[in-house]
Order: C-alpha cells, then sequence, then structure tokens
C-alpha cells in the first residue's frame, strides 16, 4: 500500500515499501526513505496505522481485526494473545483486548494535547492535528518515526515536545500486564507481584543510571553547547528514548565513544515484557542481575523475598544466548558485502533487533541485501524470540527420566 499511494509522489523501489512497512507494524522507526518529505499524506497515513497495529502486538491485531468485524475470537488466538500479553491463563482475552485499546487510546490521547498546543504554534491547526496524532501514537507505540527529516533534533532547545514524548514512552514501555494488574491491585489495596515491582525497580534504575551516565560522558561532547537545564532535560531524553523509542533530539552519531557504548547497553535490555518496545527486556536483565548478585553472595538467588525457579534462570540465559548470538551473526553477515564499519553495522544492527530505530545515518545506504537482514531482525526481533521458538518448534513432553548430574568445572 504504501507503494501504491506513493506512485503519484516520488515513486519508491519495492524493498524500501517493505523496509518501511516492516519498520512500522515492528514499531522499529529505521528509515530508508524521509517519512515527511518522501511519503504522501495517504502512505503517512498508512504507517501510522501500521504502527498503531504493531504497537498493540501482532499477535493482539490478528485479534482486532476478527473482533471489530463481528466474528468470534478462536481458541487459538486466544491463546496466544494471552502468550503475548504476558499472563499466566487464557481467561477473559476478549475483555482484556477491550482494557488494552481503552488503555492504549486513553494514554494517546493524553500526550496528543501538548503535541497539538505546541505544533499550532509553528504550523496551520489541520497539520498541527495529523502531526501531533501521528507522534503521539509513534511514541506511545514506541516507534520513534518522525514526520521531520532529523528526528526531534529541531526541539533540543525545547521542554513541551521531548516531555510529551518522554512520557508516552516510558508508559508504552512498561507494558500492559503492568498496568492490569497496577488498576486491580489498587482497587484491592493488595501489594504489587514481584513481576511488577521488578518492572518498576528495574525501569527506574535504567533512567537513572543511564541519564547519569549519559550526562557525565557528554557533558563537554554532544551537550557541549547547551546550558545546564537543557543539557539535563537532554541527557534525560537520550536515557530514555534508547531502550525501544528511536527518537531523539541530538544524533547519536554525535555522541563518543564511551555514550556509543551506553546506548547499545540500553538498547539490547529494551522495555518490559507485553510492552510496545523490544530487547532482551527489562525482567530479564532483572533476572539476570539477581542471580549473579545472588551467586556472588553464595545464595540461592531470590526476587522480593521469592525464590527465582531454575526454570526461569535457564529461559532467561538461554534468551539472553540467543539474542547475542543474533546479533553476532547478523554483524558478521552485514560486514560481509556492506563498506561502513564495525560501530555502525553493530549500532543498526543492535537497533533493528531491539526494534528501537536510532541510527548512526547508514540504513538508507545499505544494500538490498543488507535491508533484507535488517528487515528480517526487525520482524525477529518484534514477535520475540521465545514466542517464535514456540510458534516453530513443537512443545515437548517433560521426560519423567532422572538423570544423573554432571559437574563440569567452569571459568
Amino acid at each position: 500500500m504504501i507503494w501504491l499511494f506513493n506512485l503519484s509522489q516520488e515513486p519508491i523501489s519495492l524493498i524500501n515499501a517493505l523496509f518501511t512497512a516492516t519498520s512500522a507494524v515492528c514499531v522499529t522507526g529505521l528509515i530508508v526513505v524521509d517519512t515527511g518529505s518522501d511519503l504522501t499524506l495517504m502512505s503517512q497515513i498508512v504507517v501510522m496505522a501500521l504502527i498503531q497495529l504493531g504497537g498493540l502486538g501482532i499477535m493482539t491485531a490478528m485479534t482486532i481485526v476478527p473482533f471489530l468485524m463481528g466474528q468470534r475470537i478462536g481458541i487459538r488466538q486466544r491463546f496466544y494473545f494471552i502468550k503475548e500479553k504476558g499472563l499466566e491463563y487464557p481467561s477473559g482475552a476478549v475483555k482484556l483486548l477491550i482494557q488494552i485499546l481503552k488503555v492504549t487510546v486513553l494514554f494517546e490521547a493524553i500526550g496528543f494535547v501538548p503535541l497539538f498546543i505546541k505544533f499550532s504554534e509553528e504550523m496551520s491547526h489541520k497539520e498541527a492535528l495529523f502531526t501531533a496524532a501521528f507522534h503521539s501514537i509513534s511514541a506511545f507505540c514506541n516507534a520513534g518515526f518522525s514526520l521531520f527529516s532529523n528526528n526531534l533534533e529541531s526541539y533540543s532547545n525545547s521542554f513541551m515536545i521531548p516531555g510529551a514524548i518522554m512520557f508516552l514512552v516510558i508508559l508504552g514501555g512498561l507494558g500492559f500486564p503492568f498496568y492490569m494488574e497496577w488498576v486491580s491491585k489498587a482497587k484491592s489495596r493488595k501489594r504489587l507481584s514481584p513481576y511488577a515491582k521488578l518492572v518498576l525497580s528495574t525501569t527506574s534504575m535504567l533512567i537513572i543510571f543511564g541519564f547519569l551516565l549519559i550526562l557525565f560522558v557528554e557533558w563537554k561532547g554532544a551537550f557541549a553547547e547547551y546550558n545546564l537545564p537543557l543539557k539535563l532535560w537532554n541527557a534525560l531524553f537520550m536515557a530514555v528514548t534508547p531502550r525501544t523509542a528511536g527518537f531523539d533530539t541530538i544524533s547519536p552519531s554525535n555522541f563518543s565513544k564511551a555514550g556509543y557504548i551506553i546506548v547499545v547497553l540500553l538498547m539490547i535490555i529494551g522495555a518490559s515484557p507485553a510492552s510496545t518496545g523490544g530487547g532482551i527486556k527489562t525482567t530479564t536483565a532483572g533476572i539476570l542481575w539477581c542471580t549473579v548478585k545472588s551467586n556472588l553472595r553464595g545464595k540461592k538467588p531470590f526476587l522480593f523475598n521469592q525464590s527465582i525457579s531454575s526454570d526461569l534462570i535457564v529461559n532467561t540465559t538461554t534468551l539472553i544466548t540467543l539474542y547475542l548470538t543474533t546479533i553476532f551473526v547478523s554483524v558478521v553477515l552485514l560486514s560481509l558485502f556492506e563498506p561502513f564499519s564495525f560501530d555502525q553495522i553493530l549500532f543498526e544492527v543492535v537497533s533493528a533487533l531491539g526494534t528501537v530505530g536510532l541510527s548512526l545515518g547508514i540504513t538508507p545506504h545499505l544494500s538490498p541485501t543488507g535491508k533484507v537482514v535488517l528487515v528480517i531482525l526487525m520482524f525477529w526481533g518484534r514477535v520475540g524470540l521465545i514466542t517464535f521458538m514456540y510458534g516453530v518448534f513443537k512443545k515437548r513432553e517433560k521426560e519423567n527420566i532422572n538423570l544423573p548430574r554432571a559437574y563440569i568445572p567452569i571459568g
């Protein structure tokens, strides 16, 4: 549709149309054509719709379409929907779907207001209406798509627009199960589960430490030209958005090597489970940290006074291993037929797999083969490695055979 709607303006190739559509539905934000100037209004609307569907989730979108058409939602669709949203039992899928739609519309509407007010000062109300809606959806869905050629770099001296974007990005990255639990526990005045506590604590720590580290390493670098309030504001923004949003007020290409490494690590960790973001997820990083910390102390792994099961530790290490292996293989593949440096290729690969959207500027200049690799990575990162594995490999029955333990020295 993007390719067809753009025939009347600047024609784009099929591979670029495929890349743009994949980036939108996988809420990544990597671009090979300028969304604001190279795409027609209809193409931009298609991109916005794909971002919204992608933000709700591929499995969720598969459920929404028949639901809106008045068809019944099958058991299989309900199961995948519940699995993707991080819930334990396939009950109340339709009710949950309606709640998710309400939460999405509510938060996007709240973020829309300040964006519309600010954009109305610079453009007509009609144009500001669409621009605010586009960026509100893109931000809450952690997509990073912008109608401005330099993303949000023109607003590095502003507080309102980056603030509204950060608000939406953080809310979109917490995950729908977190909101469902927050509401239910608030009504019953019960304590949050270890999952919700882990999401809150890990997200807070990543924002705080990311902010302090980026501010420190870029104080006399990328932030040198700004006064103190703007240094703090831009450092906070660039600590929030790398965890899968892809918006930037300062180009990552202006960062130092230390800043580059921090951004890459934030992109790898990503957002929370069943959210609009990607990455290995905050809970995965949190469980890994708790496990390592407990082992160093010679204790069994625990989290908020509850033990961490061995199955959870195995799943965590498996996911991280597969994630890092995917990055390694992809970097090697792109290095074979792309003329760019290791740093540039690694950054784009991590950004694509983590569905982030930040770029050092090489994505539009990749060969068709390189673009296909990133398309695969975006889809792989959005669907999720564990969900993908579950769909490809049949579930094996548990074996009741107890084998002798093997003691093998490591390290």
